[in-house]
């Protein structure tokens, strides 16, 4: 029996350290082109273009003269710019935090025909690649005179279906006993969602807020279709003008890029245990 229980615990060990070098190859991946982009933003264009000769990832001469042209670009403002997406960010979270939590409340506790056969439906649909729905979209928001507006690039994006997903499945951990105790004392559906479930939904909604901000903040594509006017785009699609017409200044682009990893970073930062405990969006509140 004894033996047995080395032998598992021999497995458990092994399977355990191969997980975790896994991980550590994963991470590697993942951080060495973010930590060769922060090196490279502190080159001079001449040192960048002799990398391909001698490989060297540390800078000789450190320069900051790629973050003063970023800052002081004519064509962009970076604050601008910053300015523009840390509003996109705000609307958007807050108007995806409400629909979202209001839907998945809906297909939670109120009962109606084909509910789940239409929620499942809607979450497939979701799949679909976005770049499909770009010329209609394009259209839809042409004809309502959004193009170029702010409002363009937050429409589309405030109802998604997947953030309905975990705060639903988040909300069936909730005990249905609370709000049948509300309902007794007279509150209407909106204060039971208000007073009720959303205090106790705060770990599920602090991580849908952080995934919608990462989202909105590095969203690229559509924001450079429907944003035309420099002075109105947000900071991801704005770091392109960063180069020259031949896209020979690559440093200048990565200068801009760490500057607009910073907010993301300060966000996860401030939120990681937040974070960590909102990913056991299966737990809710048992009882």
């Amino acid at each position: 029996m004894e033996k047995r229980r080395t032998k598992m615990l021999q497995k458990r060990n092994l399977s355990a350290w191969l997980l975790s070098m896994v991980l550590a190859v994963i991470a590697v991946c993942w951080i060495m082109p973010v930590v060769a982009g922060a090196f490279t933003s502190f080159k001079s264009n001449l040192e960048v273009k002799m990398f391909a000769r001698d490989l060297n990832l540390i800078p000789h001469n450190w320069t900051l003269e790629n973050y003063e042209y970023v800052v002081n670009y004519p064509t962009l403002s970076i604050y601008k710019a910053m300015g523009n997406t840390v509003i996109v960010c705000i609307v958007s979270i807050v108007l995806t935090l409400l629909l979202c939590t209001m839907s998945a409340y809906g297909f939670e506790r109120f009962e109606f025909k084909g509910k789940e056969t239409l929620f499942w439906t809607l979450f497939t649909l979701s799949s679909i690649p976005n770049v499909v729905a770009l010329v209609p979209q394009y259209t839809f928001y042409t004809w309502l005179g959004w193009i170029d507006r702010l409002p363009s690039i937050i429409a589309p994006t405030v109802a998604d279906v997947f953030y309905i997903f975990l705060i639903r499945n988040f909300m069936k951990g909730i005990p249905k006993e609370l709000e049948e105790a509300a309902r007794i004392d007279g509150a209407g559906e909106l204060k039971i969602l208000a007073l009720v479930e959303a205090p106790l939904l705060k770990p599920v909604l602090t991580i849908v807020g952080i995934f919608k901000f990462s989202g909105a903040w590095n969203d690229f594509l559509w924001p450079s279709i429907a944003i035309t006017t420099p002075t109105h785009s947000t900071i991801t699609p704005a770091i392109r003008l960063l180069n020259d017409s031949y896209g020979g200044m690559p440093e200048r682009l990565l200068a801009g890029c760490m500057l607009a990893m910073l907010p993301t970073l300060v966000v996860y930062l401030v939120f990681r245990k937040q974070f960590l405990k909102g990913l056991d969006v299966g737990s809710g509140v048992k009882g």
